[in-house]
């Protein structure tokens, strides 16, 4: 049987008139359903809800997921557009419509977009896709943002023809501390009412480690343009978070809904499907999977930017290539300045947007949409009393045609968080009193923490982690060709991995700053990793380093010694493994060659600070004595939580 004209709808719980209760009608409250089945996937809903808005604020810089497990941060600016191909470019249009929206009613957020016919199309047997969009989707969801909207062709296993996004993949997300809201604007993603499958929609709910925190998405077959109606109601209301209030055109009139609690999610809804006229069927097929009384997690102050000056203080209202610029700013609350807040402000300093035509894989007509993506700096800049200040040099690399750039701001302190922007500005030109310089950066590269060293154990998902100092600044733009921060695994130069957007500037500098990505399911053995960076005046460096992958499920040791060896009065225990992001606990046992056992020295070891400093003997016994000369054996044990162990045997001599 068909489902054409079939339809599932959670809005009769909110039709509560007289004289409603069919299809239509006025939805009086927020409605929202969690698509559980078992005690412990309500418990996983619940356990993201309480994070989602928890207060655990603080700037993190680890290398491990655990460290990132503050729910504040610069995601919170951001909004992703993805947008499928074919159908006469409809669903990119209409994606990107809604990115106009956006920057018409908050001008804050960086719009980010997907758009599938504006990478290459590859064929396979499993037939065609897109591995770069679905990648960057991929990159997109994990890094963070606050809003997510997808529009185009879909089912219950995923988005697009092409499969953009797919179970396997929506179950593997791990953004548990950067949880979006989405939008699904298309066919059946989330039909919760199919008793022999469980839909994509609702495993990107119901997984634990990330997802969405919720999505307005659809039960079954919907059509484009009533979709794109609802899209703009949605879109429009999201960000109108400010107001105590909310009217709109309805097929009943004027609609009004009174926000004195501020905007919920239930409330989003609600004017979404009762502004929008026409087509009650399709409105009807979509449902909230989340928490109608759930608050979004705006940043709650403004940041204003005060003034853009050369390095003499003099302003400026257009930035040149190599010249040295410095930008002022404050936090405030209502138009007050917040001389309370004390923390780190995260300025990313943009180029002008860039004119990107499709490549019309399908046949058909190509589709050229803007997008700014080029970032000319990104750093973090301390906020005093509610004040900052920041510089930094503008790259060689930037568009030389003149045209309008702009500056997007995110502020955390202990307790809360700010975000702003500034445009206005030009970018273009040359400063021709620029100094010379024609030496690259210094780079330091490592593995999973800076205890690494080349020819070390990893499992097979580490971290790369470069620290990069130039004296006048790292090129991060993209805009040149091959001046990118990228790496290279195993020789593979037809597929760099670019790195442009996982540089982060150390705090109050523009001059040092790192790079981390998780290289991801490398095979075992051995592999060699080549990392290139340019500074702003396009002088580059590269380093090289090799490393060996075992499986992380079994625990591996190598390279086990002391030093120094021999010793006098202190040496230091010293080992590679393969479990990094984890707590081993250590155990040295000092023997006698007769086998008397003379010493022992525990330990628990945060791997990802490395093992150095963490296991030293002083060559004396457990009563304190000093210990005669000669040759003595030792044994390392490691273990880790889960139970897996180790050990291994070595010498070492004590003169």
């Amino acid at each position: 049987n068909s489902l054409t004209q079939s339809f599932v709808s959670d809005d009769y719980f909110g039709l509560l008139d007289n004289d409603e209760g069919e299809l239509g009608g006025t939805v009086d409250i927020g409605i929202g359903r969690f698509p559980v089945r078992t005690s412990s996937e309500a418990e996983a809903i619940y356990n993201k809800i309480i994070r989602y808005i928890s207060d655990n604020t603080g700037v993190v810089n680890g290398l491990c997921n655990e460290d990132a497990s503050t729910v504040y941060g610069d995601w919170r600016n951001k909004v992703l557009l993805v947008g499928d191909d074919e159908d006469n470019n409809i669903h990119m249009s209409q994606a990107n419509a809604l990115g106009n929206i956006l920057e018409d009613v908050d001008e804050d957020f960086v719009v980010e977009k997907v758009f599938l016919d504006a990478y290459l199309q590859e064929t396979t047997p499993g037939g065609d896709r897109y591995p770069q969009a679905s990648d960057e989707l991929r990159r997109s969801i994990e890094n963070g943002v606050f809003l997510a909207s997808y529009t185009g062709h879909g089912g219950e296993v995923g988005w697009a023809a092409e499969r953009i996004l797919d179970v396997p993949t929506i179950q593997n997300f791990t953004n548990s501390s950067q949880l979006p809201l989405l939008l699904t604007a298309t066919c059946e993603f989330s039909r919760f009412d199919d008793p022999g499958r469980t839909s994509a929609g609702e495993f990107i709910l119901l997984n634990p480690d990330g997802g969405v925190i919720a999505l307005l998405t659809t039960t079954r077959l919907v059509y484009a343009n009533p979709n794109f109606v609802l899209s703009q109601n949605f879109f429009d209301a999201v960000m109108r978070s400010d107001q105590d209030s909310y009217t709109c055109s309805s097929a009943g009139g004027n609609f009004t809904m009174d926000l004195p609690n501020g905007l919920r999610l239930g409330d989003i809804i609600r004017i979404s499907k009762n502004c929008t006229v026409g087509n009650a069927v399709n409105k009807a097929n979509f449902s909230l999977l989340g928490d109608p009384a759930l608050k979004l997690t705006y940043p709650e102050l403004d940041i204003v930017t005060d003034s853009i000056t050369d390095v003499n203080g003099n302003p400026l209202d257009s930035l040149k290539a190599l010249q040295r610029v410095k930008v002022y700013g404050h936090i405030e609350d209502d138009g007050i300045l917040a001389s309370d807040f004390n923390g780190q402000v995260e300025p990313s300093v943009y180029d002008k947007s860039v004119s990107i035509q499709t490549l019309a894989n399908d046949g058909g007509n190509p589709y050229s949409f803007s997008l700014r993506k080029n970032i000319m700096y990104k750093g973090r800049s301390t906020v005093s009393d509610g004040a900052f200040q920041f510089e930094f040099i503008v790259p060689k690399d930037i568009s030389y045609q003149e045209g309008t750039g702009k500056i997007h701001l995110y502020a955390l302190s202990d307790d809360t968080d700010a975000q702003g922007s500034r445009g206005g500005f030009q970018v273009g030109g040359t400063d021709a009193s620029a100094p010379e310089d024609e030496v690259g950066p210094q780079v330091e590269l490592f593995l999973d923490s800076e205890a690494f060293v080349d020819g070390g154990l990893t499992n097979e998902s580490p971290t790369l982690l470069a620290k990069i100092f130039d004296e006048n600044g790292v090129n991060t733009v993209g805009n040149g060709i091959g001046h990118d921060i990228s790496a290279v695994l195993d020789g593979n130069t037809a597929d760099p991995i670019i790195l442009n957007d996982y540089y982060d500037s150390d705090l109050d500098s523009y001059q040092s700053g790192q790079v981390r990505y998780e290289l991801r399911n490398l095979s075992e053995g051995e592999h060699t990793l080549r990392f290139k960076v340019w500074d702003i005046y396009n002088n580059s460096s590269t380093k090289e380093v090799t490393f060996v992958v075992e499986k992380r499920e079994d625990l591996v040791l190598d390279n086990v010694l002391n030093y120094p060896n021999p010793f006098t009065t202190r040496t230091e225990f010293l080992f590679e493994h393969n479990q990094s992001c984890d707590i081993l606990e250590v155990q040295v046992q000092i023997f006698t060659v007769s086998g008397k056992l003379v010493k022992t020295i525990n330990n628990v070891i945060d791997t990802h600070l490395g093992v150095k400093d963490q296991l030293v003997w002083d060559g004396r016994d457990e009563y304190g004595d000093r210990l005669g000369r000669g040759v003595y054996v030792y044994r390392m044990k490691v273990s880790t939580p889960e139970g897996q162990k180790e050990e291994v045997f070595e010498k070492l001599v004590l003169l």
